[in-house]
This record gives structure tokens, sequence and C-alpha cells, in this order.
């Protein structure tokens, strides 16, 4: 027996590989699919009528081992929330970081960025759905966690409204209103383009929604 047979058979079980992948890695990948499934079979059924046996078909693998990582389907979603947010938001802030260091004016960081909303979520139209409505009062812990989402985003542009004189001389309410205003702004009219299965025309609605977020949060009056 060779030394790197020797250390193989003592291993723990997690760090042996299979077909050249790790029990972790293949967990790992086994998770993903779950997930990616779930979002196919919520975004065509919706939240109230999938079922986990079409989630695992999808997924091909065993109730038993969906249940080894999900006790059931609401914590399926939420971790398919939190994944889908993640994706959605890794491109929104780089356009954020990107126009922040540039000399674009207000107005065209907005542009840029509403852009960067609308190219991400049309990329991945079924988790667009999920993040966008199948969230929406699906449970009460799925309801708080798409509240929880809302917020940091608004805390996103909270944090650039306080760039400039004029909002730094508001109250932080004012810049939270304006913050929770500019997201509704934003997302209901590409939640409008998600339910209608028009996710496609994504790139005829930001110039509209730049032009009405920047109207309202550029330049205040005092």
């Amino acid at each position: 027996m060779t030394r790197q047979q020797a250390a193989r058979q003592t291993a723990p079980a997690s760090a042996r590989p299979y077909a050249g992948k790790s029990l972790d890695a293949r967990r790992a990948e086994q998770r993903e699919r779950i997930l990616l499934s779930a979002r196919d079979v919520f975004a065509t059924r919706g939240y109230a009528g999938a079922g986990i046996e079409e989630i695992v078909a999808g997924a091909r693998v065993s109730r038993t081992t969906f249940y080894a990582f999900f006790e059931n389907k609401e914590e399926c979603l939420l971790a398919l929330f939190e994944f889908g947010v993640q994706r959605l938001a890794r491109p929104v802030l780089e356009a954020v970081a990107a126009t922040a260091f540039g000399d674009l004016s207000p107005a065209e960081r907005i542009r840029a960025e509403v852009g960067a909303v609308a190219a991400a979520l049309a990329a991945e139209p079924a988790m667009a759905r999920i993040v966008l409505i199948e969230m929406v009062g699906a449970t009460p812990r799925a309801e708080r966690a798409r509240v929880e989402a809302r917020n940091e985003a608004a805390r996103i542009i909270e944090l650039q409204l306080e760039q400039y004189d004029a909002w730094r001389r508001r109250t932080p309410l004012q810049r939270r209103v304006a913050s929770l205003a500019a997201m509704a702004a934003i997302g209901e009219p590409i939640s409008d383009l998600v339910a209608t299965g028009r996710i496609a025309e994504w790139e005829a609605v930001v110039e509209p929604v730049s032009e009405f977020v920047a109207r309202g949060l550029i330049a205040p009056s005092d």
C-alpha cells in the first residue's frame, strides 16, 4: 500500500474524493441543484402549488437528500431567496461601485444603476419571479426575509443620498422615505414585466424609470 492510499483510507469521509470531488463538494452541488430546481418549480407553479416531489425530480435527488438540507418547503424557499438575492445583487453592487468613482452626473448614475438592476433581473427571469413576486406574502417568515432584503437595498440608496449636501441637510426619516420610494419606483415596473411575462422588454423601462427617480432624488427643495 502506498502512502497516498493509506492517507485516503484514514482520511475522514468528507475529505475522501469520489469521482474527483470530496463529499463536501458533492453535497454543495446537490444543494445547489435542489435550489435551482426549486426556483423553476416555484416560478412555474407558485409557492403554494409547488410540491417537493417535483423539486427533487428536477434536482435528480431523493426526498431523503432534500430533507438532509431543508426541514420543509418553506426552508427551501428561504434558502432560495437568499441564494437568489446574492446572485442578483452582485452585478448591481458592481455597477454602484463603478459609478461611485466615475465622472457621471447624478442623473447618469441613476440611469446606470437602474439599468444594472433591470438587466440582472432580466438575465434570470425565474429567479426574478421568486424574488419579486413569489416571496410576497408566501409565509410570515418569507415576508420578513423579503422586508429585510428590501431594507438592506434601501440602505444602499440612503448611503448614496448622504453624499449630497441637499440630502445631508434632510432628516434620516426623509432620506429613508425617499430611498424606499425610489426602490418602489424601480421595482414595481420591473415586477409588472416579470408578472406579465414581458421581462425581455426591460430596456424600454430603464429611461422612464430613471427619469422619474431622478426627479425625486436630485436637488430636492428645502
